[in-house]
């Protein structure tokens, strides 16, 4: 496979840099009017509460977090003038990416385009807010057109945030546009979390008009949240542990099937990678890949283990088992999502496989790709009834039934995994 160059991210990222360089300038010579006593107050309190909230994330998933300083930042909008705002983030937000990276991996390019992102993110924020409300926040006087103000300054601060997200995503995985669209926004189904954490902010702002020291509001909560969800999280991949090893029990029965899973898992992976999917997209179907076969749990051994030919009912109850795999994970949240995959990884691509006998696109992506994944393992492994196919013999049996069987689009993509010429590739080199 080859490795996407990293020049569109670092272009991106420095020129990210270089215009928020230049946004700050114009603030500070442009952006209103200049910070007094208690502005510079009201940023002393806002800055270790920005850096607490990117420095312990709260675990939203098995391999999501969400740090929780949005909220401080959306603070910083609704009560400090543009350029302070922008410059508080700044100065909260590289300081705290600079000793995460020192904790795990330290990147220069992340901190530089998590810091402007911040940065950005609370300028325009501000400015919103500061041009429709003109800095009025008070409960007292609160207008409609205050409110207007404060969704406003909330859109502007996650719209701006994502925006940049997406453009160095795209540039770093360079798919097509609109299937990065969809990823993205599916991706984005944490953003109820941020709108609480908007909320938390524009509350401890306009409750700290009164007292600064209510600003402290924001970090009451933090400590009883970041206990609950880990034990909420700890929870969940015992659950996924628990679910993982209950499938491999079910290759284990058949010893010819031992690893049948993990091995169909780590294809997928491949699969994806070729594919462009997103990171969410990809975890989504390997995690189904892993326990595709959990439903044999429920066929019987006498069919499961036969040696000899199945007989039109025991193969009727051998198709019996994605049904009872979708409906055992479909359960548990972690596999929620991947049920469908499950289901419908033994569908055909002409319509003739199992329950539903869906046909081409009908199929979910994340079917198709477990799909080639199993048909090479089934190829390549030994079975009760032959001994397991070499590379070679798996090849052309798998570019054979491309667009009858497998999805020809993901069966080229596995070529490409495995560094396989794509006979049509060869077809083209011989015409010419």
């Amino acid at each position: 496979m080859q490795e996407r160059s990293d020049k569109p991210v670092l272009l991106l990222i420095a020129g990210t840099a270089v215009l928020m360089a230049a946004g700050f300038a114009a603030l500070w010579l442009f952006g209103g009017r200049t910070p007094g006593h208690q502005d510079l107050v009201e940023a002393a309190f806002l800055l270790p509460l920005i850096a607490a909230g990117r420095l312990f994330p709260l675990q939203l998933a098995f391999r999501r977090q969400m740090v929780t300083d949005t909220a401080p930042l959306f603070a910083a909008c609704l009560l400090l003038p543009p350029p302070l705002a922008a410059t508080a983030a700044l100065l909260a937000i590289a300081p705290a990416e600079v000793f995460s990276g020192i904790r795990g991996q330290f990147f220069l390019r992340q901190v530089i385009f998590n810091s402007c992102q911040a940065a950005a993110g609370v300028a325009a924020g501000s400015l919103v807010f500061a041009a429709i409300a003109d800095g009025d926040i008070s409960l007292a006087h609160s207008s409609l057109l205050g409110g207007a103000g404060l969704l406003a300054a909330a859109l502007a601060l996650l719209a701006m945030n994502d925006l940049l997200v997406f453009a160095v995503v795209w540039a770093q995985v360079g798919i097509r546009y609109r299937a990065m669209v969809w990823d993205y926004v599916r991706g984005r189904g944490d953003v109820l979390y941020d709108v609480a954490l908007v909320g938390a902010g524009a509350i401890a702002a306009i409750a700290s008009e009164g007292t600064v020291v209510m600003l402290w509001l924001l970090a009451l909560p933090v400590p009883v949240l970041h206990r609950a969800m880990k034990n909420q999280i700890a929870l969940r991949v015992q659950t996924r542990e628990a679910v993982i090893a209950l499938a491999d029990t079910v290759d284990d029965r058949d010893p010819y099937t031992f690893g049948h899973c993990r091995r169909v898992a780590v294809f997928s992976e491949g699969i994806c990678r070729e594919l462009g999917l997103s990171r969410d997209l990809t975890d989504e179907i390997v995690l189904a890949a892993r326990v595709h076969d959990v439903g044999k749990i429920g066929i019987r051994d006498a069919v499961l283990l036969k040696t000899g030919r199945l007989t039109d009912e025991e193969y009727d109850h051998i198709k019996e088992h994605p049904d009872i795999g979708a409906r055992l994970t479909a359960r548990f949240p972690d596999f929620a999502h991947g049920t469908k995959y499950i289901r419908h990884h033994h569908e055909r691509w002409d319509g003739r496989g199992y329950p539903l006998g869906l046909k081409g696109r009908d199929i979910p992506m994340g079917a198709r790709i477990i799909s080639v994944a199993d048909t090479y393992d089934a190829i390549t492994s030994n079975r009760v009834y032959r001994d397991g196919q070499d590379d070679e013999f798996a090849r052309a049996e798998m570019a054979r039934v491309a667009g009858t069987q497998l999805d020809a689009e993901v069966v080229e993509a596995w070529f490409r995994a495995k560094s396989w010429e794509w006979p049509l590739a060869e077809e083209n080199a011989s015409a010419a």
